[in-house]
């Protein structure tokens, strides 16, 4: 079946748009916030930060992969925390993600063609002081990835929790870019 200069044209022109919605693996997402984190409750250098993640009901998530994700959450608020100074004492506090979507997709299906077997990771984000549990911000955060061909064969679930928990991390500090990142565009 031989298809048309059009036909070529339009199947294109859907990869190229769902491309474009989807972004790319290595893009953090952005935070939309239900509560701002006011700038002197952003986790800076000295504070100390417990990552917790759980499951919304139907969402199948494994205990492992949900220590994996806070995990990472937990190492990327470290690299950026420390563009944050603040004078005093250290504040501690908890960053609790609730997943409300968990889809790994299809690697095969994301190699045939863009748009297919699609990599979902959608959450709530609750920020709280401690010891008091007190709340200081609040955010849904999601990233889908749909990128087809080798790279969308090659990538996976472990390449999109650590843009996610990229995204986490800059919402929790207020920081677009880590410590190294800043150093370097200095040089």
């Amino acid at each position: 079946m031989c298809m048309t200069r059009t036909e070529r044209a339009t199947l294109a022109g859907l990869a190229g748009f769902v491309i474009t919605l989807a972004g790319c693996a290595s893009s953090a997402p952005k935070p939309t916030y239900s509560q701002p984190i006011a700038v002197e409750r952003r986790i800076a250098a000295p504070d100390q930060a417990a990552v917790k993640v759980d499951a919304a009901s139907g969402v199948s998530i494994l205990d492992s992969e949900k220590t994996r994700l806070a995990e990472k959450i937990g190492l990327k608020i470290n690299d950026r925390k420390g563009v944050n100074k603040r004078d005093g004492e250290a504040q501690s506090y908890s960053v609790e993600l609730v997943l409300t979507r968990y889809q790994k997709g299809n690697a095969f299906a994301r190699a045939m063609l863009a748009g297919l077997g699609q990599i979902h990771i959608d959450g709530d984000v609750t920020m709280y002081a401690l010891p008091d549990h007190t709340k200081v911000g609040e955010f849904h955060l999601k990233k889908t990835f749909a990128w087809g061909g080798i790279y969308g064969g090659a990538t996976s679930m472990e390449d999109i929790e650590t843009t996610f928990a990229d995204g986490v991390a800059a919402a929790v500090t207020g920081q677009e870019e880590t410590a190294d990142k800043k150093a370097d565009k200095k040089k």
